[in-house]
């Protein structure tokens, strides 16, 4: 009598919800701890951004929605399971990037500035590019690369939280602008290097095949 061995399941990953829902609590918490009054035409807030408020309603609107749905992009079993919605959330993100990302430049040139507009022309750069690449990829049936240039279109997006929980440290907090031109600069840098060195990290470090034959 032969023995039936059933298959093991391994356990399902969470770091990667944990991950985005942690990511979006952050980013609520700092977009409300920086616009709580924003509609209070009073405030400061609603009167620094008063030149710019036509600009950047949509900027806004749209980004928070990319954001949004661009989490939901990397969820493998929305995938699996609805494909179709897959795809069409996937066009709004990519609809919403390229309305979002170049109105950034017309809000930073009006109210910052010239260090920071050319910030934000970089930061809109990349994340039009690499959504335009993620979209050429998919398009063509390459599901490979499709994945991968999502996985850097995304932290381009990302850069509006990780730079507002930067700043606010107090030794970078009290060197007022400098201060804020050397953290959104970074988080635009790391946000075009790093997913690169998290793509290709097994590769980085995994050992040549000519010397693990050799040491055999």
């Amino acid at each position: 009598m032969s023995t039936i061995v059933a298959p093991v399941r391994r356990p399902r990953s969470q770091a990667k919800l944990v991950f985005f829902v942690v990511f979006g609590f952050l980013t609520v918490f700092v977009t409300y701890m920086k616009n709580a009054h924003v509609f209070d035409p009073s405030s400061q807030i609603a009167q620094h951004f008063a030149p710019v408020k036509w600009y950047l309603i949509p900027h806004a609107f749209f980004g928070g929605l990319a954001m949004l749905l661009g989490a939901f992009q990397f969820s493998n079993r929305l995938r699996a399971r609805y494909l179709s919605v897959h795809r069409m959330l996937g066009y709004i993100y990519v609809t919403s990037v390229f309305i979002s990302a170049p109105l950034g430049f017309p809000v930073a040139k009006r109210i910052d500035n010239l260090s920071l507009a050319a910030a934000s022309v970089a930061q809109a750069f990349g994340w039009m590019a690499t959504t335009a690449i993620a979209l050429y990829c998919i398009r063509r049936g390459n599901i490979v690369q499709h994945r991968r240039w999502m996985m850097r279109s995304y932290p381009f997006a990302m850069v509006f939280t990780v730079a507002r929980l930067i700043i606010p440290i107090p030794p970078l907090f009290k060197l007022g602008l400098p201060g804020i031109e050397m953290v959104v600069w970074s988080t635009i840098a790391l946000a075009a290097f790093l997913p690169n060195v998290f793509l290709d990290w097994r590769a980085i470090v995994a050992r040549p095949a000519g010397k693990a034959v050799a040491a055999d």
